[in-house]
């Protein structure tokens, strides 16, 4: 099996040579183009591999990063993932994915393995529902972190987030073109993003002069059932229109118009918020608030590779798209 020094040979450089061009990631001793492509084709012509473990005892660097996730079932979090997975392939590094389930136990449990495995730094899905107590295990391990979602809790991780208030104002500004009467269907309001989203809507209904109603819910489609079944059975003061936090409660109020035969968009205009898959396949096609899911995760990475180095860093802050479709 060739070794460094027989690329070093063959392109006739040094081993630091070597090194500087096959290592990931950004040198303090910048190679010539020429001499960069002589010794990558010496590597490709010898089949050599570097040595992750050689690499790490030089940089003191595993070359891992920890990404947590609470649910991969949820659609949200592989396009995160993928964003994530993306950007750090471009450096060089890898990703261990660890599922939590939303878990606060397994979430301490893979905290630790990540620590054995001597991740470089740590990103975490989901840092809009995650509890004081969780934050105060992530910050325990005292490893780079950042947080994808405003944390609830006291913080000093940075965050990468979507700008959930400025989207739900530009939702509820489209239903209030032709209704007045608009409910918020809102997730736990102990999720920042769900907040925010119920403070877009009320904010751009007191802007208009309407009065906000915001029903709380647990944000699962069955949610949405049981609270558009109470909603649409008011007679003259049910909503022309519903913004939902979630594309999953929209589902769930469609199917409720459908059964109680309230025409949609035309008895009842409707809302969601994640642009899930399946948003553009009901009928009506569901109007929604896309989020840059692989934007957040490839940001998030780079907030992780800036913190290595020591750079200064500052949450960012991605907007939102809204979608217009049939359903509104």
């Amino acid at each position: 099996m060739a070794g460094i020094q027989d690329v070093a040979q063959l392109a006739g450089v040094s081993i630091a040579t070597v090194s500087r061009v096959l290592s990931p990631g950004p040198t303090p001793h910048p190679v010539s183009q020429a001499t960069a492509d002589r010794v990558r084709a010496a590597a490709a012509e010898l089949d050599y591999v570097p040595s992750a473990l050689a690499r790490g005892l030089v940089s003191r660097r595993s070359g891992l990063l920890g990404f947590v996730v609470p649910s991969l079932a949820d659609p949200h979090y592989p396009h995160i993932a993928r964003g994530a997975e993306d950007r750090a392939r471009e450096h060089g590094l890898a990703l261990l994915v660890c599922n939590t389930l939303g878990d606060s136990r397994r979430l301490a449990d893979y905290l630790r393995v990540l620590r054995a495995r001597k991740v470089d730094a740590l990103v975490v899905s989901g840092g809009s529902s995650l509890s004081e107590d969780d934050l105060a295990a992530v910050e325990a391990t005292h490893l780079p972190t950042v947080l994808i979602g405003r944390p609830t809790g006291h913080s000093t991780a940075p965050w990468v987030g979507v700008d959930n208030r400025a989207a739900a104002q530009a939702a509820t500004r489209h239903l209030l073109r032709e209704r007045r009467r608009i409910v918020h269907l809102a997730g736990p309001p102990s999720q920042t993003t769900m907040a925010d989203r119920a403070d877009g809507y009320r904010d751009a209904m007191n802007a208009a002069g309407a009065e906000p109603e915001v029903v709380a819910t647990s944000g699962s489609p069955q949610a949405g059932e049981d609270a558009a079944r109470l909603l649409l059975h008011r007679g003259a003061s049910r909503p022309e229109a519903i913004f939902a936090a979630t594309d999953r409660l929209a589902i769930g109020v469609l199917g409720v118009a459908i059964d109680l035969q309230r025409p949609v968009p035309g008895a009842l205009a409707l809302v969601g918020f994640d642009d899930l898959p399946l948003a553009a396949y009901l009928r009506p096609r569901l109007s929604t608030v896309a989020q840059p899911g692989r934007e957040l995760g490839a940001a998030a990475i780079g907030l992780a590779l800036a913190l290595l180095e020591d750079e200064p860093v500052s949450p960012v802050i991605l907007a939102a798209r809204l979608i217009v479709r049939g359903s509104s």
